[in-house]
């Protein structure tokens, strides 16, 4: 019997090649949307940068759709996906890719495939 997730108990591991980079406390689920604490370890500091890019790109676009924002925003996309990030619960579980988003130290993120079952 699978256990509910509660904010809080439920911590989500972020690893890249079976490094842990980040601890990551569930706080809240959405429908779409995993958001969470965010606890680096030193392994993450690499792509701190990316992830800051990342952020920036998120708000230019809220002020500027425009084509050019947009491709600057996908060109970093394309970036954090090429590392081939994986997430999954503390205790086991199954590994997952996911669009993930971290700022400062706040994270949220949601399956690569949308009709996949939350972690």
């Amino acid at each position: 019997m699978t256990q509910p997730l509660q904010p809080g108990s439920t911590v989500y591991l972020l690893e890249k090649g079976g490094e842990l980079l980040a601890r990551m406390p569930l706080r809240e689920m959405e429908m779409f949307a995993i958001h969470c604490g965010f606890e680096p370890t030193p392994a993450f500091e690499p792509y701190r940068a990316l992830f800051d890019e990342d952020a920036a790109a998120t708000d230019r676009l809220a002020e500027d759709d425009s084509p050019e924002v947009m491709q600057q925003a996908e060109a970093v996309l394309d970036r954090i996906l090429a590392l081939n990030l994986l997430i999954r619960r503390e205790g086991g579980g199954v590994h997952r890719q996911a669009l993930i988003g971290i700022e400062g130290n706040q994270a949220s993120f949601r399956p690569l495939d949308i009709q996949e079952e939350p972690l």
